[in-house]
Protein backbone atom coordinates (compact mmCIF):
# COMPACT_ATOMS: atom_id res chain seq x y z
CA UNK A 1 0.00 0.00 0.00
CA UNK A 2 0.97 3.80 -0.70
CA UNK A 3 1.69 5.74 2.47
CA UNK A 4 -0.75 6.90 4.21
CA UNK A 5 -2.27 10.18 4.80
CA UNK A 6 -1.57 11.58 8.19
CA UNK A 7 -5.31 11.09 9.43
CA UNK A 8 -5.92 7.54 7.23
CA UNK A 9 -6.17 5.87 10.33
CA UNK A 10 -9.26 7.94 11.89
CA UNK A 11 -10.30 8.84 9.05
CA UNK A 12 -14.71 8.27 8.24
CA UNK A 13 -15.48 6.10 5.42
CA UNK A 14 -19.08 6.60 3.84
CA UNK A 15 -20.73 3.06 3.50
CA UNK A 16 -17.63 1.53 4.51
CA UNK A 17 -17.88 -0.72 8.24
CA UNK A 18 -15.90 -2.69 10.69
CA UNK A 19 -13.28 -1.85 12.87
CA UNK A 20 -10.79 -1.25 10.28
CA UNK A 21 -13.46 0.86 8.03
CA UNK A 22 -12.90 -1.88 5.02
CA UNK A 23 -16.26 -3.62 5.13
CA UNK A 24 -18.03 -2.79 1.84
CA UNK A 25 -21.64 -1.79 3.30
CA UNK A 26 -22.40 0.01 -0.18
CA UNK A 27 -26.22 -0.21 -0.81
CA UNK A 28 -26.79 -1.55 -5.03
CA UNK A 29 -28.28 0.94 -7.21
CA UNK A 30 -31.43 -1.31 -8.51
CA UNK A 31 -32.87 0.35 -11.48
CA UNK A 32 -35.01 -2.76 -12.83
CA UNK A 33 -32.92 -4.01 -14.89
CA UNK A 34 -33.29 -7.59 -15.71
CA UNK A 35 -31.22 -10.23 -17.06
CA UNK A 36 -33.55 -13.49 -18.35
CA UNK A 37 -33.24 -16.14 -21.36
CA UNK A 38 -33.13 -14.98 -25.18
CA UNK A 39 -36.68 -14.45 -26.59
CA UNK A 40 -37.82 -17.36 -28.62
CA UNK A 41 -40.54 -18.46 -30.39
CA UNK A 42 -41.73 -21.82 -31.68
CA UNK A 43 -41.16 -22.20 -35.16
CA UNK A 44 -43.51 -25.17 -35.27
CA UNK A 45 -45.91 -22.97 -34.75
CA UNK A 46 -45.03 -19.36 -36.11
CA UNK A 47 -44.01 -21.28 -39.53
CA UNK A 48 -46.62 -24.06 -39.87
CA UNK A 49 -44.36 -26.71 -39.71
CA UNK A 50 -46.90 -29.11 -38.80
CA UNK A 51 -50.38 -30.08 -38.65
CA UNK A 52 -52.38 -29.05 -35.46
CA UNK A 53 -55.14 -30.80 -34.54
CA UNK A 54 -57.06 -30.73 -31.35
CA UNK A 55 -58.99 -32.86 -29.26
CA UNK A 56 -60.36 -30.51 -26.67
CA UNK A 57 -63.88 -31.71 -25.29
CA UNK A 58 -64.18 -34.61 -27.15
CA UNK A 59 -61.33 -36.97 -26.89
CA UNK A 60 -58.36 -38.13 -26.24
CA UNK A 61 -57.23 -39.64 -29.00
CA UNK A 62 -57.65 -38.56 -32.55
CA UNK A 63 -57.50 -40.83 -35.58
CA UNK A 64 -56.61 -40.31 -38.96
CA UNK A 65 -57.19 -42.76 -42.00
CA UNK A 66 -54.50 -44.06 -45.02
CA UNK A 67 -55.08 -45.16 -48.57
CA UNK A 68 -53.53 -46.58 -51.76
CA UNK A 69 -52.50 -49.71 -53.78
CA UNK A 70 -54.71 -48.63 -56.67
CA UNK A 71 -53.19 -49.97 -59.84
CA UNK A 72 -54.50 -49.76 -63.58
CA UNK A 73 -54.84 -52.64 -65.69
CA UNK A 74 -55.60 -53.64 -69.50
CA UNK A 75 -58.22 -55.37 -71.49
CA UNK A 76 -58.38 -56.14 -74.60
CA UNK A 77 -61.89 -56.24 -76.35
CA UNK A 78 -64.34 -59.21 -75.11
CA UNK A 79 -62.01 -59.11 -71.62
CA UNK A 80 -64.06 -59.12 -68.73
CA UNK A 81 -63.06 -55.99 -65.98
CA UNK A 82 -61.39 -57.36 -62.81
CA UNK A 83 -61.54 -55.29 -59.86
CA UNK A 84 -58.93 -53.55 -57.88
CA UNK A 85 -59.06 -52.95 -54.36
CA UNK A 86 -58.13 -49.96 -52.89
CA UNK A 87 -56.29 -50.08 -49.66
CA UNK A 88 -57.72 -48.25 -46.81
CA UNK A 89 -55.63 -48.24 -43.02
CA UNK A 90 -55.98 -46.34 -39.88
CA UNK A 91 -53.48 -44.91 -36.80
CA UNK A 92 -54.52 -43.36 -34.01
CA UNK A 93 -52.61 -40.96 -31.76
CA UNK A 94 -53.21 -40.78 -27.57
CA UNK A 95 -52.80 -37.66 -25.79
CA UNK A 96 -52.17 -38.72 -22.31
CA UNK A 97 -48.95 -36.10 -20.97
CA UNK A 98 -49.09 -32.55 -19.85
CA UNK A 99 -46.35 -30.64 -20.01
CA UNK A 100 -46.28 -27.66 -17.14
CA UNK A 101 -43.82 -25.36 -15.06
CA UNK A 102 -45.11 -24.40 -11.37
CA UNK A 103 -42.86 -21.61 -9.62
CA UNK A 104 -43.76 -20.48 -6.56
CA UNK A 105 -43.62 -17.63 -4.23
CA UNK A 106 -43.95 -16.68 -0.66
CA UNK A 107 -46.22 -13.73 0.36
CA UNK A 108 -43.47 -12.39 2.38
CA UNK A 109 -40.81 -12.10 -0.57
CA UNK A 110 -43.46 -10.54 -2.54
CA UNK A 111 -44.45 -8.30 0.15
CA UNK A 112 -40.82 -7.28 0.35
CA UNK A 113 -39.01 -7.06 -3.06
CA UNK A 114 -40.25 -5.67 -6.55
CA UNK A 115 -42.87 -7.25 -8.92
CA UNK A 116 -41.52 -9.72 -11.65
CA UNK A 117 -44.38 -11.66 -12.45
CA UNK A 118 -44.44 -11.21 -15.84
CA UNK A 119 -40.66 -12.04 -16.08
CA UNK A 120 -41.35 -14.91 -15.28
CA UNK A 121 -44.58 -15.67 -16.78
CA UNK A 122 -42.34 -14.37 -19.91
CA UNK A 123 -39.62 -17.21 -18.80
CA UNK A 124 -42.32 -19.65 -18.82
CA UNK A 125 -43.28 -19.10 -22.35
CA UNK A 126 -39.82 -19.51 -23.80
CA UNK A 127 -39.46 -22.70 -22.05
CA UNK A 128 -42.21 -24.29 -23.33
CA UNK A 129 -41.60 -22.73 -26.94
CA UNK A 130 -37.89 -24.54 -26.44
CA UNK A 131 -39.39 -28.01 -25.32
CA UNK A 132 -42.30 -27.67 -27.99
CA UNK A 133 -40.10 -27.36 -30.61
CA UNK A 134 -37.60 -30.15 -29.52
CA UNK A 135 -39.77 -32.55 -29.39
CA UNK A 136 -41.07 -32.01 -32.94
CA UNK A 137 -37.46 -32.27 -33.87
CA UNK A 138 -37.13 -35.38 -31.96
CA UNK A 139 -39.72 -36.89 -33.65
CA UNK A 140 -38.60 -35.94 -37.42
CA UNK A 141 -35.38 -37.75 -36.53
CA UNK A 142 -37.28 -40.62 -35.66
CA UNK A 143 -39.20 -40.51 -38.82
CA UNK A 144 -36.03 -41.85 -40.35
CA UNK A 145 -36.96 -44.88 -38.73
CA UNK A 146 -39.89 -45.18 -39.84
CA UNK A 147 -41.67 -47.99 -41.32
CA UNK A 148 -44.77 -47.99 -43.63
CA UNK A 149 -47.82 -50.42 -42.98
CA UNK A 150 -46.85 -53.57 -44.71
CA UNK A 151 -49.90 -53.59 -46.75
CA UNK A 152 -49.54 -49.79 -48.03
CA UNK A 153 -46.01 -50.64 -48.49
CA UNK A 154 -46.54 -53.37 -50.53
CA UNK A 155 -49.18 -51.88 -52.66
CA UNK A 156 -46.12 -49.56 -53.63
CA UNK A 157 -47.92 -46.33 -52.41
CA UNK A 158 -46.31 -46.24 -49.10
CA UNK A 159 -42.89 -46.25 -48.72
CA UNK A 160 -40.10 -46.32 -45.30
CA UNK A 161 -38.32 -43.05 -43.65
CA UNK A 162 -35.17 -42.39 -45.26
CA UNK A 163 -32.20 -42.45 -43.10
CA UNK A 164 -29.33 -41.23 -44.70
CA UNK A 165 -25.42 -41.04 -43.73
CA UNK A 166 -22.95 -38.13 -44.87
CA UNK A 167 -20.28 -40.88 -44.66
CA UNK A 168 -17.24 -39.15 -44.35
CA UNK A 169 -18.34 -36.06 -42.83
CA UNK A 170 -16.50 -36.53 -39.34
CA UNK A 171 -13.39 -36.98 -41.17
CA UNK A 172 -13.38 -34.84 -43.41
CA UNK A 173 -11.25 -31.65 -42.15
CA UNK A 174 -12.02 -29.11 -44.33
CA UNK A 175 -15.20 -27.04 -44.47
CA UNK A 176 -15.72 -27.16 -47.81
CA UNK A 177 -14.95 -31.22 -48.12
CA UNK A 178 -17.66 -30.99 -45.48
CA UNK A 179 -20.03 -29.17 -46.92
CA UNK A 180 -19.88 -30.99 -50.37
CA UNK A 181 -20.21 -34.35 -48.57
CA UNK A 182 -23.59 -32.69 -47.23
CA UNK A 183 -25.42 -31.20 -50.16
CA UNK A 184 -24.43 -34.37 -52.37
CA UNK A 185 -26.27 -36.72 -49.97
CA UNK A 186 -29.04 -33.87 -49.32
CA UNK A 187 -29.45 -34.05 -53.23
CA UNK A 188 -29.58 -37.77 -53.09
CA UNK A 189 -31.99 -37.34 -50.66
CA UNK A 190 -34.02 -35.22 -52.86
CA UNK A 191 -34.32 -37.26 -55.86
CA UNK A 192 -35.30 -40.04 -54.01
CA UNK A 193 -38.21 -38.01 -52.81
CA UNK A 194 -38.82 -37.03 -56.82
CA UNK A 195 -38.83 -40.98 -56.99
CA UNK A 196 -41.63 -41.06 -54.29
CA UNK A 197 -43.42 -38.34 -56.36
CA UNK A 198 -42.67 -35.71 -54.30
CA UNK A 199 -40.93 -33.49 -56.79
CA UNK A 200 -44.31 -31.27 -56.96
CA UNK A 201 -43.61 -30.53 -53.65
CA UNK A 202 -39.81 -29.26 -53.31
CA UNK A 203 -40.90 -25.74 -52.72
CA UNK A 204 -42.81 -26.61 -49.63
CA UNK A 205 -40.46 -28.69 -48.03
CA UNK A 206 -37.80 -27.76 -45.61
CA UNK A 207 -34.58 -28.64 -44.46
CA UNK A 208 -33.94 -28.18 -40.49
CA UNK A 209 -30.04 -27.82 -39.85
CA UNK A 210 -27.73 -27.57 -36.65
CA UNK A 211 -25.90 -24.22 -36.34
CA UNK A 212 -22.53 -26.57 -36.46
CA UNK A 213 -23.51 -27.43 -40.45
CA UNK A 214 -24.93 -24.42 -41.35
CA UNK A 215 -21.90 -23.18 -40.93
CA UNK A 216 -20.25 -25.68 -42.70
CA UNK A 217 -22.26 -25.14 -45.54
CA UNK A 218 -21.03 -21.14 -45.27
CA UNK A 219 -17.98 -23.08 -47.03
CA UNK A 220 -19.78 -24.33 -49.97
CA UNK A 221 -18.19 -22.61 -53.17
CA UNK A 222 -21.51 -23.59 -55.51
CA UNK A 223 -24.09 -22.17 -52.33
CA UNK A 224 -21.96 -19.20 -51.82
CA UNK A 225 -21.27 -18.36 -55.56
CA UNK A 226 -23.75 -15.88 -57.83
CA UNK A 227 -23.06 -17.44 -60.37
CA UNK A 228 -25.03 -20.40 -59.35
CA UNK A 229 -28.03 -19.11 -58.04
CA UNK A 230 -30.89 -19.04 -60.19
CA UNK A 231 -32.93 -15.67 -60.19
CA UNK A 232 -35.51 -16.90 -58.07
CA UNK A 233 -33.61 -17.22 -55.22
CA UNK A 234 -31.21 -14.53 -55.95
CA UNK A 235 -29.21 -12.78 -53.06
CA UNK A 236 -30.83 -15.76 -50.72
CA UNK A 237 -27.28 -17.43 -50.30
CA UNK A 238 -24.65 -14.82 -48.88
CA UNK A 239 -21.47 -15.59 -46.84
CA UNK A 240 -20.95 -11.81 -46.02
CA UNK A 241 -24.97 -11.85 -44.26
CA UNK A 242 -24.07 -15.79 -43.17
CA UNK A 243 -27.60 -16.46 -44.98
CA UNK A 244 -28.08 -19.77 -46.56
CA UNK A 245 -31.33 -19.66 -48.11
CA UNK A 246 -31.91 -23.07 -50.18
CA UNK A 247 -29.78 -26.04 -50.56
CA UNK A 248 -30.98 -28.42 -53.73
CA UNK A 249 -34.30 -26.40 -54.06
CA UNK A 250 -35.15 -27.20 -50.34
CA UNK A 251 -35.73 -24.11 -47.83
CA UNK A 252 -33.22 -24.22 -45.23
CA UNK A 253 -33.65 -22.92 -41.55
CA UNK A 254 -31.21 -22.98 -38.41
CA UNK A 255 -32.42 -24.52 -35.24
CA UNK A 256 -30.63 -24.81 -31.81
CA UNK A 257 -33.66 -27.26 -30.92
CA UNK A 258 -31.90 -30.41 -31.77
CA UNK A 259 -31.01 -32.55 -29.45
CA UNK A 260 -27.57 -32.52 -27.54
CA UNK A 261 -28.22 -34.73 -24.55
CA UNK A 262 -29.01 -38.52 -24.22
CA UNK A 263 -32.41 -38.38 -22.52
CA UNK A 264 -33.72 -41.64 -21.30
CA UNK A 265 -36.82 -40.29 -19.00
CA UNK A 266 -38.78 -37.86 -21.86
CA UNK A 267 -41.66 -35.73 -20.26
CA UNK A 268 -43.73 -36.08 -22.62
CA UNK A 269 -43.06 -40.21 -22.62
CA UNK A 270 -40.71 -42.87 -24.30
CA UNK A 271 -41.74 -41.91 -27.79
CA UNK A 272 -39.61 -38.67 -27.43
CA UNK A 273 -36.55 -40.72 -25.34
CA UNK A 274 -33.32 -39.28 -27.42
CA UNK A 275 -30.00 -42.02 -27.68
CA UNK A 276 -26.61 -41.47 -28.85
CA UNK A 277 -27.08 -42.38 -31.83
CA UNK A 278 -29.86 -39.77 -32.55
CA UNK A 279 -26.82 -37.21 -31.61
CA UNK A 280 -25.36 -37.94 -34.89
CA UNK A 281 -28.59 -36.02 -36.85
CA UNK A 282 -27.16 -33.15 -38.98
CA UNK A 283 -30.54 -32.10 -40.35
CA UNK A 284 -33.72 -33.36 -41.38
CA UNK A 285 -35.80 -32.67 -44.75
CA UNK A 286 -39.43 -33.23 -44.54
CA UNK A 287 -42.89 -32.38 -46.10
CA UNK A 288 -44.57 -29.80 -43.33
CA UNK A 289 -47.93 -30.96 -44.46
CA UNK A 290 -47.69 -34.29 -43.86
CA UNK A 291 -45.30 -35.50 -42.23
CA UNK A 292 -45.95 -34.46 -38.38
CA UNK A 293 -49.95 -34.37 -36.34
CA UNK A 294 -49.70 -32.59 -33.27
CA UNK A 295 -52.25 -33.31 -31.34
CA UNK A 296 -53.60 -30.99 -28.70
CA UNK A 297 -55.71 -31.64 -25.66
CA UNK A 298 -54.91 -28.35 -24.24
CA UNK A 299 -53.53 -24.79 -26.03
CA UNK A 300 -50.93 -23.45 -23.26
CA UNK A 301 -52.00 -21.56 -20.38
CA UNK A 302 -50.59 -19.22 -17.57
CA UNK A 303 -51.96 -18.25 -14.71
CA UNK A 304 -50.91 -17.15 -11.43
CA UNK A 305 -52.70 -18.25 -8.24
CA UNK A 306 -53.03 -17.97 -4.52
CA UNK A 307 -52.42 -20.95 -2.21
CA UNK A 308 -53.75 -19.00 0.97
CA UNK A 309 -53.02 -22.02 3.10
CA UNK A 310 -49.55 -21.88 2.70
CA UNK A 311 -49.11 -18.03 2.09
CA UNK A 312 -48.60 -18.13 -1.11
CA UNK A 313 -48.80 -17.16 -4.62
CA UNK A 314 -48.37 -19.85 -7.49
CA UNK A 315 -47.09 -18.82 -11.09
CA UNK A 316 -48.45 -21.99 -13.10
CA UNK A 317 -48.32 -22.84 -17.46
CA UNK A 318 -49.36 -25.91 -18.80
CA UNK A 319 -50.49 -27.45 -22.15
CA UNK A 320 -51.29 -31.38 -23.47
CA UNK A 321 -49.89 -32.14 -26.41
CA UNK A 322 -48.16 -35.31 -28.38
CA UNK A 323 -46.48 -35.12 -31.89
CA UNK A 324 -46.51 -38.19 -33.76
CA UNK A 325 -44.94 -38.96 -37.05
CA UNK A 326 -47.80 -38.86 -39.86
CA UNK A 327 -45.96 -39.91 -43.09
CA UNK A 328 -42.56 -40.63 -42.31
CA UNK A 329 -41.52 -41.37 -46.02
CA UNK A 330 -42.34 -38.06 -46.62
CA UNK A 331 -39.02 -36.88 -44.28
CA UNK A 332 -35.71 -37.78 -44.14
CA UNK A 333 -32.91 -38.05 -41.33
CA UNK A 334 -29.26 -36.97 -42.48
CA UNK A 335 -26.79 -38.18 -40.26
CA UNK A 336 -23.20 -37.69 -39.78
CA UNK A 337 -20.77 -41.07 -39.81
Amino acid sequence: MADPTPMAAAQTRNWWAGPDADTDVHIEVYEGQIDASFQYNSIFRSGNLTTFKGVQGRSNTWRGDRIGGVRVQGRKSGEKLTPSRIINDKFVVVVDTTSFIRTAFDYQDDWTSPDFMADYSREHGIAHSKSFDEAHIIQLIKAGDWVAPADLKASGSFYDGIKAVATGYLAATDLEVKADLFVAKHAEVVAEFVKRDLGQYLGEMVTLVKPELFNVLLNHKKLMNVQFQGASIDGQNSFATRRVGYVNGVQVIETARFPYEVNAAHHLGPAFNVTTAMLKALAVVFLPSVTLVTVEGHPLVVQKWDDKDNFQTVLDSYQMYTVEVRRGDAAATIMSD
